[in-house]
């Protein structure tokens, strides 16, 4: 008898970085398992950061939602503004009858910068994305959460939280504050029986279009190809050989592994889906 995700049909979801990359990917899973989706994303460029989400990102999302017979919400935001973070969320939960059952901290953005040579402007995007991004959605969505009794938080940390990476440090410390939020969090909303989880993926396959973005927009600052990035970031950092390339289906299998039923006893867990970079 096979096992299967139990009590994800008429979810309603709230994913952030929703229409490109992972969250393009964890949407369209979701959808398929039966559940309503909110999509938060950036439609604007940020400067200094690699092409990120556009309107035109926003509403393939909500096509390929609306193909698989489930609602999409588009909540253009750029989560770093409290203000846009408090409206799109409260304009879901209105749309969704005061309920978000899920909530998947997915948004993020990288820069590759030496400390010494750290352009102010990319720090901020990167930790004001990550780590004050995920603050702010938690912040005004997980209240019906605590009024129900129920739900789910799912925060997307990366692998490399368990090494050092030259280059990436403001990337690697907002991913490591990603982290300490998860365990907080579980602790302070065990009680409201909410369980809250963090994903560390190792680095994932690149795509364009609605593909995973991260290496595609370093690649140009690594001097490096798309898929010479891959190989690089992949082969320096996961086990050896070569079964060990992560892509983005590997980490939506456990972010809707983690919002079923099957994971009710799992919370406060940092879990690796990290090709072993994070034992080496």
């Amino acid at each position: 008898m096979g096992v299967e995700l139990r009590g994800l049909e008429g979810k309603n979801v709230l994913i952030t970085g929703a229409s490109k990359g992972q969250g393009f990917s964890h949407a369209k899973a979701f959808a398929e398992a039966g559940c309503n989706i909110a999509a938060i994303d950036i439609t604007e460029p940020i400067p200094d950061i690699y092409p990120l989400g556009t309107p035109e990102t926003m509403a393939a999302t909500v096509k390929a939602i609306e193909e698989r017979g489930q609602r999409c919400i588009p909540l253009p935001c750029d989560i770093r503004d409290e203000a846009q973070v408090k409206a799109s969320v409260e304009k879901a939960l209105d749309l969704f009858g005061g309920r978000i059952d899920v909530i998947v901290n997915n948004a993020g953005v990288a820069a590759l910068d030496p400390i010494h040579k750290m352009r102010s402007s990319t720090m901020h995007a990167v930790i004001d994305t990550i780590v004050k991004g995920a603050i702010y959605v938690t912040k005004y969505a997980v209240d019906n959460m605590i009024g129900r009794g129920s739900g789910k938080i799912i925060n997307i940390s990366s692998a490399v939280t368990g090494s050092g990476h030259a280059m990436l440090s403001h990337y690697v410390a907002a991913k490591h504050a990603i982290n300490g939020l998860t365990t907080s969090w579980a602790m302070e909303l065990s009680e409201f029986n909410i369980n809250v989880n963090s994903i560390c993926p190792a680095t994932i396959k690149p795509g364009i279009g609605q593909g995973s973005g991260m290496v595609l927009g370093l690649a140009p600052e690594a001097g490096v190809t798309m898929d010479e990035a891959f190989e690089m970031f992949s082969s320096g950092g996961n086990m050896p050989g070569l079964k060990w390339r992560a892509e983005v289906q590997h980490i939506t299998d456990m972010v809707l592994f983690l919002a079923s039923d099957n994971a009710d006893m799992i919370t406060g867990a940092i879990i690796p889906v990290d090709c072993g970079q994070m034992s080496r």
